[in-house]
């Protein structure tokens, strides 16, 4: 008679594969999770650079085109630049910035057409 054990090298050989699967499979679920995040952040700057550059746009137009302050939100800097009046038409750029690095994340340019009102 003969024992079918399996040798013990064999065993300590499969779990060592088994080990290194799951470990390589976790590493990429990290990164990937790694990924995600850094994906996120960047959306949500973006999004709240937009919602920034709009909300100084129609502070722009509502206020016929006078120029805006600068201020910073939420880890962004908003810069506004006026562009000129040609035309009897005001015009500034407004630009959102990463305050950590200085990256610029959105630019909008913003005109304000005046009606020219006749005096009757």
């Amino acid at each position: 008679m003969s024992d079918n054990k399996p040798a013990p090298n064999l065993l300590f050989l499969e779990l060592i594969i088994v080990i290194a699967v799951f470990s390589f499979a976790a590493a990429i679920c990290v990164s990937m999770f790694v990924q995600a995040r850094s994906d996120s952040a960047q959306s949500r700057d973006l999004t709240n650079a937009v919602i920034m550059a709009q909300n100084a746009a129609e502070i722009f137009k509502a206020g016929g085109g006078q120029t805006l302050q600068e201020f910073n939100e939420n880890g962004l800097a908003m810069q506004i630049q006026e562009s000129g009046h040609a035309a009897n038409t005001p015009t500034a750029t407004i630009q959102v910035y990463r305050e950590s690095d200085n990256e610029l994340i959105y630019q909008l340019t913003v005109a304000v057409a005046r009606e020219e009102r006749t005096h009757e």
